[in-house]
């Protein structure tokens, strides 16, 4: 997608910053859903360098998806960016720092709202991808992902400051600064132009239809609003369990039904 000399010189006014001093805060304070996708993204590429799983049954691949049912394949084509390297890093810095960025945002109000986007954009860009390489589609579509998480990102802050190369430029110029700069140094933008195609059709259909045209097209399904609803409410559980314990103090207990007993001095009505 594009050569670590191209990120180099970039820096951001709204930069994303570690949750914490150690690594371990810094993994614990990302959001679940990212931190879900830098797990496997990191594990899939170990299993691959140590030979454990072959690559080919990671990339997309249509025809053997609808001939031997290999339904993975949708999930695992954007879970391997090649092999590890700079280019590797930074791929998984964006991968992180705008997935941060949209999990956070207010657009996804519900528990549901992230993982239905990602999960659209995985399952468009298999399929706007047959188009663009037939019959079996691009092989690995990690990078047209992040593409897509990136545009989707400067479409919701469109006016964040970011300093590229010494330029201040905004939010909305970003996606195409960076393809800009892509072509420059000889790099396909063919991703390029998959993600932001994929991104901007959620943003039409999410944002655009129901404001302009008074239309509702897709929405979050009741089932993943409900999973995800009770997977935060376990996890928070959690965490605030491991709070307490790491206070060495036991959790408090959960409020009676029974009206509280006054402990206090009594005062008899009308004494002095």
């Amino acid at each position: 997608m594009y050569s670590c000399k191209l990120f180099r010189p970039i820096a951001y006014t709204q930069h994303y910053e570690m949750a914490g001093n150690s690594p371990e805060e810094w993994y614990k304070g990302l959001p679940i859903i990212t931190r879900a996708g830098v797990t496997c993204i990191f594990v899939v590429t170990v299993l691959v360098t140590m030979g454990i799983v072959d690559p080919y049954l990671l990339v997309l691949d249509w025809t053997m998806i609808v001939s031997k049912f290999h339904v993975w394949r949708l999930m695992s084509c954007v879970l391997f960016f090649g092999p590890f390297s700079m280019q590797w890093m930074f791929q998984m810095y964006f991968f992180t720092s705008f997935g941060t960025k949209l999990e956070n945002n207010e657009i996804f109000s519900s528990p549901g709202d992230y993982p239905f986007f990602v999960a659209f954009q995985i399952l468009c860009l298999s399929i706007i991808s047959v188009f663009l390489s037939w019959p079996n589609g691009i092989p690995l579509l990690g990078p047209s992902l992040v593409f897509a998480m990136i545009y989707y990102w400067s479409r919701r802050e469109p006016y964040a400051q970011l300093s590229f190369f010494s330029f201040q430029i905004q939010g909305f110029q970003f996606p195409f600064v960076l393809m800009f700069f892509g072509m420059l140094m000889g790099n396909p933008i063919w991703n390029d132009l998959l993600g932001l195609a994929s991104a901007h059709l959620y943003y039409f259909l999410k944002e655009v239809c129901p404001q302009e045209y008074g239309k509702t097209f897709i929405w979050t399904p009741r089932f993943m609003t409900n999973f995800f609803y009770q997977l935060s409410i376990s996890g928070a559980s959690s965490a605030s369990a491991n709070l307490y314990a790491g206070a060495g103090n036991a959790p408090p207990p959960p409020p009676t039904d029974g009206p509280a007993h006054f402990t206090g001095a009594g005062h008899r009505l009308g004494g002095n």
